[in-house]
């Protein structure tokens, strides 16, 4: 391997290492970027990708660094007994921990690829997030306008929080879904939305990279008009980042006492469910 590789490979290894998760390629590959590693090209994805790879295969890299959040095995939970069953089901109990709270929120995101970069915040908090990935259909919208009419009706706040490329495709997935939950009913003025991610100001706050803007995008001329002609994934976000933006919108949110309550209830059943299963 060539000095320049391994020069690369070394400072691969430098970024997975300032993390405690895997990143997927494209995380890195944005990072490289950010730290003016590796040029904003084509080429230069490819180039990392290859080395990636070949930096594996001779132990330079360890595999469990890398993510893959696109494909993932699906397979119908099983168990070898049923004493095996019991103690999943034990484990898996848990109370909704916005139940007695005044306020209830969503976290929403185009992106699918940075689905378990936010489960690690949602599934601490209990919140639901919602992957998009483009224009939601009629059914999502639906649905969600369903599961906030139910809150509102219950008299909570209800907050939505948006991540997405700043792009013009991500604007307008932005402001289509405000629009249409809004038209959907009555319940649909009760919603605050607001769009945390990605912003001209986090942009320069952390020097992430930018590529043209697509000129076939029908949103692409009010975008450039406004904004120039440069887009931004939400990918080269530092991961990070991303979990302290949406974990200050729930924790902005959330009464901890009201909280503390429902895990002391929580506590207590789980005790229950314990000693109920284990007479089964």
């Amino acid at each position: 391997m060539q000095k320049a590789s391994l020069a690369l490979l070394e400072q691969v290894q430098k970024i997975i290492s300032s993390y405690n998760y895997a990143l997927s390629l494209r995380q890195i590959y944005y990072q490289c970027v950010a730290r003016q590693i590796l040029p904003n090209k084509i080429e230069s994805y490819q180039k990392l990708s290859r080395l990636c790879v070949q930096g594996r295969d001779e132990g330079l890299l360890p595999e469990d660094a890398f993510a893959d959040r696109l494909r993932q095995v699906d397979k119908p939970s099983s168990w070898t007994n049923l004493q095996d069953f019991m103690k999943s089901v034990e484990c898996s109990f848990r109370k909704d921990r916005w139940q007695n709270q005044p306020n209830y929120l969503e976290i929403w995101s185009e992106k699918d690829a940075l689905r378990s970069v936010l489960t690690e915040v949602t599934y601490r908090y209990d919140v639901s997030l919602m992957i998009v990935r483009g224009q939601a259909s009629r059914t999502a919208i639906y649905e969600a306008y369903e599961r906030f009419e139910i809150q509102i009706d219950e008299g909570k706040d209800c907050y939505l929080y948006y991540a997405g490329d700043f792009d013009p495709s991500g604007l307008a997935i932005y402001e289509s879904l405000k629009d249409r939950l809004s038209n959907f009913g009555d319940a649909g003025d009760g919603i605050n939305f607001e769009r945390i991610a990605l912003t001209p100001e986090q942009i320069e706050a952390y020097h992430l990279p930018s590529d043209p803007g697509k000129e076939t995008d029908p949103n692409y001329k009010s975008f450039v008009q406004e904004y120039g002609d440069r887009v931004v994934e939400l990918d080269s976000l530092p991961p990070d980042a991303l979990r302290e933006l949406v974990k200050g919108c729930i924790e902005k949110n959330i009464s901890f006492d009201l909280l503390a309550q429902v895990e002391e209830t929580e506590a207590k059943e789980q005790a229950r469910l314990h000693g109920m299963l284990t007479t089964v």
